[in-house]
């Protein structure tokens, strides 16, 4: 039964880093034409795809476990899982904070 009220927040939880993902894109961007850096906001992109992937075969996996459906028992996999979900998740989250690093560093730097 509680698998049933958890499910909503994983995917709503992706939309959000998603919407984070955006946010430092386009800041990431402003500042680096101020700055005069080169565009590594554009890993940004890459990032967006692996955790658009992520949150797809979230989806997938949540409907299947709640169809139980025996046509989709190989999306409930843990191969599935790995292949699908926690390595794109991973590799985005990766992604986002090397270039959130690069851009933003300076702020820890001056504070101290």
């Amino acid at each position: 039964m509680k698998e049933i009220l958890i499910i909503p927040w994983g995917p709503i939880g992706l939309v959000g880093l998603l919407y984070a993902t955006f946010l430092y894109t386009n800041l990431s961007r402003r500042l680096g034409t101020v700055t005069k850096m080169p565009p590594y906001y554009r890993g940004f992109f890459v990032s967006t795809a692996f955790l658009g992937m992520a949150l797809v075969a979230h989806v997938e996996r949540k409907a299947a476990y709640l169809s139980a459906v025996p046509e989709a028992s190989f999306l409930l996999t843990p191969l599935f899982g790995l292949v699908f979900y926690h390595i794109p998740f991973f590799l985005g989250i990766v992604i986002d904070l090397i270039i959130v690093w690069r851009y933003w560093s300076w702020l820890l730097k001056e504070g101290l």
